[in-house]
């Protein structure tokens, strides 16, 4: 089974849009990079300076709400 990791931050518009439409089936782990764990797994990941939301599967990241949206409906019906 694949890691799959959504970055988000506090009052994004585009992060809650994404939360919203999200397979329900779709097993991952939510993480708000505007609190201090989930700031230091964004340095990790080096996606702090990005635009948010950052979607990280096995360590690849997906940017931009449309391509994350489309990535995560290809993994869902896979699961």
């Amino acid at each position: 089974m694949s890691e799959i990791i959504l970055f988000t931050k506090n009052n994004c518009s585009k992060c809650e849009h994404v939360k919203s439409k999200m397979p329900k089936d779709l097993k991952l782990r939510i993480v708000n990079a505007d609190e201090l764990d989930g700031l230091t797994e964004a340095a990790f990941y080096e996606i702090t300076e990005k635009i948010f939301p950052v979607l990280v599967v096995d360590g690849e990241l997906v940017e931009g709400a449309i391509p994350i949206l489309d990535r995560m409906n290809a993994l869902a019906k896979k699961c």
